[in-house]
């Protein structure tokens, strides 16, 4: 059996399989550039984003991440802490935690779950023998990092009244709490700490003056407290001032036997570094450091979590970011995907995905031309060029690498704003012209023809802020034009030619009947299926018009509202959720992006294939802002507010002919339970597998030009190793082609 095996591995020496993503499997997408807490072990540094974590390993500096598709609850993270136990305790802006332990990641939710009438936001984490104390907007919490779970809750405000705690500390005899009411301490020996009366304050006395307390921390055997911008110490009784300047501080911290102080004013950042005394040894500024958020010395450097440049190594007077590969923010904006490449418009940067590496596109690195930024839609036409529209920096071309940004005389200031030039949406029409919504100028639409000439057109209707947004060229080459804000939608056609107005033609759409019928005034996105409908998704569901040829017919064309059947009720669809994304897969199915997740329903819209939340799959967040596909891999690309993630689909687009047909993964190693997909095929073509002997394994559809198979035969048993042939054709029998899968069910 095991020379077989090696010859079956042998076999597939002609072939060069494809490293893919499996079908129905996640990838995260998140930005690592915004780095807020820190957290070490002997061997590995912690860093916490707002949206994941990531460590990085002593010596060699590998990265591991850590996020909803590795097993973590949540996105928002607060801060992070390494408890004694080798426990990394990870708590969340909503107060939800969790417990990471060799990889194997536990989840306390009592806290995000308790219901008080008060800020749960977990602040800071102090850890000693088998519990960690949690610093929250209303009290300590007492978090038992054996069971897990959280235990008491000490209330240290006046009468037992809720107070935000900023911090917790110990000296060895007595708890110390800073509070928003001052610094209070209580005996560790004290018999009942959730009872306010234990607790005494010494703001006010010995030197501390009164007010809140932002920070405490026992530092080289000495107490610290931080009040504003000053630091104090505690020795024989008496606060004693050790430093003080005129910032504002983002951070104290002791790491290493030294004091860090990280301070933030305006575009200006300071690492400041005292020795317990309070004497200053050195201040560390540029490099990158932006927004400090805190220092740690790990691995013979110092280390700090910047909240706009990430992590940050000082190795000497060398300062080095270390980032995970990711795009540059979340997609704020639009995302165009296509033959595994991708671009996400990411606030004032353009992110570039493909083969697994992104690449960033800003121009505060001169990589963009200057002043562009506050990026919106994106396209890329058939002749290769990419382009990038913004709300206010006008129009950016990319020709090869070569970026171009166009303005006046192509678009018009907005009214309002003559120093703002608005792209709110484009579209490329079958001759390549490219349509672009001018959004607050006079004349708001504009094509621009591939020789670089451009006609203006204006809107013969009333709409607020002369306000446009997304474009779409249907097959009969008309444009339909989003007004948000309420406006509803208009649909243009410049008859035989752009050249000649005599002819043109304009529909506004709105609800109600003989309006055009939508669902609501308040459309969010539109597409155009395989049918040749076109799909507009509002804030009250979805409305398909159906009959887009006879828009300007003498009976006209208006929106039909679909009525689907869900359990044992039926009504509109999509009604009273907020469609703010679509997209069409390679089988004419669609993707639906609404505030509260993502829907794949039929081509039909009849029946929903799947539905994915937080609550059911890895989805950094519920408010989905864009959906794009990449229609040669299927890969499905879900920007929501808290970041971006990738499913892979079971569809892809048709090809014209089945060549390049791929198999994956091939061969098939014995631990794959997933799905096996064909890939390369023409629509909806036939698949046949059977053995080398002709026996049928498996019959079934392409799903636009893909076939997914799960590797069982027609009776539903696990099929045995061996080398097993792929038929293919159409319909017609003229598109055929032939391909092996090699199975194998037992290591050699």
């Amino acid at each position: 059996m095991r020379y077989l095996l090696l010859f079956l591995i042998g076999c597939l020496s002609v072939y060069q399989p494809l490293r893919a993503q499996p079908i129905g499997s996640w990838q995260e997408h998140l930005p690592y550039n915004q780095a807020i807490s820190l957290a070490a072990t002997e061997n590995h540094l912690f860093t916490a984003t707002p949206y994941s974590v990531f460590s990085i390993s002593s010596g060699d500096q590998s990265i591991i991440r850590y996020n909803r598709i590795t097993g973590l609850a949540e996105t928002g993270v607060q801060t992070v802490f390494h408890h004694a136990s080798n426990q990394l305790v990870i708590a969340y802006r909503n107060s939800n935690i969790d417990i990471l332990n060799d990889g194997v990641v536990r989840n306390v939710n009592a806290l995000r779950l308790k219901p008080i009438n008060g800020d749960k936001t977990i602040y800071h984490i102090y850890g000693e023998n088998d519990r960690c104390l949690l610093s929250t907007g209303f009290a300590i919490v007492v978090l038992n990092m054996v069971k897990p779970e959280i235990g008491d809750s000490w209330v240290v405000g006046n009468g037992g009244a809720y107070t935000k705690v900023n911090a917790v500390s110990s000296d060895g005899q007595y708890y110390y709490a800073a509070t928003a009411q001052g610094l209070k301490r209580a005996p560790r020996s004290g018999l009942n700490l959730a009872d306010y009366r234990n607790w005494e304050i010494l703001s006010g006395t010995a030197g501390l003056p009164a007010g809140e307390v932002h920070k405490v921390l026992y530092a080289g055997g000495r107490l610290m407290v931080q009040q504003g911008p000053a630091l104090y110490h505690l020795g024989s009784g008496v606060f004693e001032k050790i430093y003080e300047d005129d910032r504002n501080w983002n951070s104290l911290d002791y790491s290493g036997g030294k004091i860090y102080i990280g301070q933030q004013s305006g575009q200006e950042a300071r690492l400041i570094e005292l020795n317990t005394d309070g004497v200053g040894l050195q201040t560390i500024t540029g490099g990158g450091l932006s927004d400090p958020r805190q220092a740690l010395e790990f691995d013979g450097s110092l280390w700090v979590a910047d909240a706009r440049n990430g992590l940050l190594e000082l190795n000497g007077r060398e300062i080095v970011p270390v980032i995970p590969n990711s795009p540059a923010a979340t997609g704020s904006g639009d995302i165009v995907a296509g033959n595994g490449e991708w671009w996400v418009a990411t606030g004032n940067a353009l992110s570039r995905f493909v083969s697994g590496t992104w690449t960033i596109y800003n121009s505060n690195d001169q990589t963009l031309p200057a002043g562009f930024g506050n990026i919106g839609p994106l396209l890329a036409d058939r002749s290769g060029i990419f382009w990038a529209g913004s709300s206010g920096s006008g129009l950016l071309k990319k020709e090869q690498e070569n970026f171009e940004l166009l303005k006046a005389p192509l678009l018009s200031p907005a009214l309002n704003d003559p120093n703002s030039f608005r792209v709110g949406g484009m579209a490329a029409d079958g001759e390549n012209r490219l349509w672009i919504s001018n959004d607050g100028a006079e004349n708001g639409l504009v094509v621009r023809l591939e020789g670089g000439d451009f006609r203006r057109f204006r809107v013969p209707f009333f709409y607020p802020e002369l306000s446009l947004s997304q474009v779409l060229v249907d097959d009969a080459n008309q444009k339909w034009i989003i007004s948000p804000g309420g406006n509803g939608l208009f649909c243009f056609n410049h008859g035989a030619g752009i050249e000649n107005t005599g002819d043109d033609q304009w529909k506004y759409y709105r609800a109600g009947q003989g309006n055009g019928n939508l669902p609501s005034n308040h459309v969010l996105s539109i597409m155009q299926d395989a049918f040749g409908f076109i799909w507009v998704g509002t804030n009250n569901g979805i409305g398909i018009v159906q009959c887009p040829s006879k828009v300007f017919s003498s009976r006209g064309c208006e929106a039909i509202l679909p009525v689907v059947q869900t359990d044992n009720f039926a009504g509109y669809l999509f009604s009273g959720e907020s469609v703010q994304a679509m997209a069409l897969d390679g089988a004419n199915r669609k993707w639906i992006g609404t505030r509260n997740g993502a829907w794949l329903i039929s081509a039909g819209g009849e029946k929903t294939l799947q539905r994915f939340t937080t609550a059911n799959s890895p989805l950094p967040d519920n408010d989905i802002r864009k959906i794009a596909i990449d229609p040669v891999t299927g890969t499905v690309i879900f920007s929501t507010a808290k970041g971006i993630c990738s499913y892979k689909s079971d569809a892809t687009e048709g090809s014209a002919t089945n060549t390049n047909v791929i198999v994956y993964p091939n061969p098939v190693p014995p631990s794959y339970t997933g799905q096996i997909a064909i890939r390369g095929l023409v629509n909806n073509a036939m698949v046949k597998i059977t053995e080398m002997n002709g026996r049928l394994v498996y019959q079934g559809r392409a799903l636009g030009g893909q076939a997914t198979w799960n590797g069982l035969d027609i009776n539903g048993r696990k099929i045995s190793t061996g080398v097993y042939l792929v038929f293919v054709t159409d319909d017609t029998r003229k598109e055929q082609a032939v391909t092996k899968i090699v199975f194998i069910q037992r290591e050699p």
